[in-house]
C-alpha cells in the first residue's frame, strides 16, 4: 500500500493505492485544475499497476458549494477515461457522491465515459462499494 497527499491552493486529494485499487478522497474543494492534475497523476500510477485499475473517487467530504467542475472539464476527463478504458478494457470507476449536485455531475461523467458496460458506477455511500474493494481502502 502506498499513500500520497496531493495539495492544491485550497483543496487536497489523499490517494491510497492497494494492489490495483486507487482510492482518492477529495477534501475542502474540487476544481477543474485539480481534476486535470489528477488525470496526469493517475497516468503515472497506472504505469506502475499491473492488470486493470479500479478507481474509487470519494467526494463524501465535499459540500455542493466546494465542488467546482465545469462542464468542459467533465467532458475532458470523460475523454481521458475513455482513453484509459481503451488501454485497459477491464478497468472500473466508482464515484462516491452523497451530495445531489455532485451525484448528478458524476452520473453525467458516467454516461459520457461509457456506463453501458457498468464500468463506471455512481454510489451515494462507501458502504455500497463491493466488499472486496471496501476491505482494502481506508475509511
Amino acid at each position: 500500500m502506498t499513500s500520497e497527499t496531493l495539495k492544491f491552493d485550497k483543496g487536497i486529494i489523499e490517494v491510497t493505492v492497494v494492489d490495483n485499487i486507487i482510492y482518492m478522497k477529495v477534501l475542502h474543494l474540487y476544481t477543474d485544475e485539480m481534476a486535470i492534475e489528477m488525470t496526469r497523476y493517475l497516468d503515472k500510477v497506472f504505469a506502475r499497476i499491473s492488470g486493470n485499475p479500479v478507481r474509487v473517487w470519494d467526494s463524501s467530504a465535499l459540500s455542493a458549494e466546494s465542488f467546482k467542475l465545469s462542464s468542459q472539464c467533465v467532458e475532458q476527463i470523460s475523454n481521458w477515461s475513455l482513453r484509459i478504458k481503451s488501454q485497459r478494457p477491464g478497468s472500473r470507476v466508482y464515484f462516491i457522491a452523497k451530495e445531489s449536485s455532485i451525484y448528478g455531475v458524476s452520473r453525467m461523467y458516467a454516461l459520457k465515459a461509457g456506463n453501458e458496460n457498468m464500468d463506471v458506477m455512481v454510489l451515494r455511500s462507501i458502504d455500497e462499494l463491493p466488499q472486496d474493494i471496501r476491505a482494502k481502502i481506508p475509511h
